[in-house]
C-alpha cells in the first residue's frame, strides 16, 4: 500500500515551489488537451471499423456490422467526450460494400440481372406504343438485358 502523506507532500512541494504552483495553476485552468484524432480514444480493435463523419447537426460514427455498433456504444460516452461539444453522435450501421470486388473463386463475375428473349419481346412491343419518350427508351434498354447465350 502507499503512504497516504504522499499526496499531500506532493502539493506541498508543488506549492511552495512559485515556478510548479505556476505551471500546475496553467495545467488546471487548460485542461486536458483533446486528441486531434477523437478516434485515439477507442482500442484499437474497434478505432480500425469506426469511421467518423461530420453532419450538420451531430456526428455520424460509420460502422459496417451492428456487432461493432454494440462494441461502440461501449465506448460511446469516452468518444462523446473526444469530439467537439455541442453535437450529438448517431452511430449509423452501413453494412458492408464491396465495390468492384472479386468473384469468389470458380464463379464467372456477374454482370447484373437478365431476360429471357420472350420477357425482352413484350417489353419492346410495349416501348413502341407509349407515348413517352423517356419511358419508352428505358423499357428498351431494358429489353436490352435480355439473355443472349
Amino acid at each position: 500500500m502507499s503512504k497516504k502523506t504522499l499526496p499531500d507532500e506532493l502539493q506541498g512541494l508543488i506549492r511552495a515551489t512559485p515556478g510548479l504552483a505556476r505551471l500546475a495553476r496553467a495545467a488546471r485552468a487548460q485542461g486536458a488537451a483533446p486528441a486531434q484524432d477523437p478516434l485515439e480514444c477507442l482500442p484499437p480493435a474497434l478505432r480500425d471499423r469506426v469511421r467518423l463523419v461530420e453532419d450538420e447537426r451531430r456526428w455520424l460514427a460509420l460502422v459496417e456490422t451492428s456487432a461493432t455498433a454494440q462494441l461502440l456504444r461501449f465506448h460511446l460516452p469516452r468518444l462523446q467526450r473526444a469530439l467537439p461539444p455541442g453535437n450529438g453522435l448517431k452511430i449509423v450501421v452501413t453494412g458492408k460494400r464491396e465495390v468492384g470486388g472479386a468473384a469468389p473463386p470458380g464463379k464467372a463475375p456477374a454482370s447484373g440481372p437478365t431476360l429471357d428473349a420472350q420477357s425482352a419481346s413484350h417489353l419492346r412491343q410495349a416501348a413502341d406504343y407509349i407515348e413517352d419518350p423517356d419511358l419508352a427508351a428505358a423499357l428498351r434498354r431494358l429489353a436490352g438485358r435480355a439473355d443472349r447465350g
